[in-house]
């Protein structure tokens, strides 16, 4: 994933990461039956298709974090 992708996708709200995610794991299945088929030319695809999902998998696992933090200091500034 290019680096201005990547910058687009850290915009994404969580919905739209899933939606991401879902679809690159198809494209993920597609390239596994095609290699299986011997219809895949450049196997590096398959690995560089688990990096991108990995790397939006973390980039949720972050934004759900940090909204569990901020509504805990949202609740903690609400009883003073």
């Amino acid at each position: 994933m290019k680096k201005k992708e990547f910058i687009q996708i850290k915009g994404l709200d969580l919905k739209e990461l899933k939606d991401k995610v879902k679809a690159l794991k198809a494209e993920l299945v597609n390239l596994v039956m095609d290699k299986n088929m011997k219809k895949l030319k450049d196997l590096k695809m398959i690995s560089k298709k688990k990096k991108e999902i990995a790397q939006i998998l973390t980039l949720m696992k972050q934004k759900e974090i940090l909204q569990e933090l901020e509504s805990k200091v949202e609740e903690k500034e609400g009883k003073k």
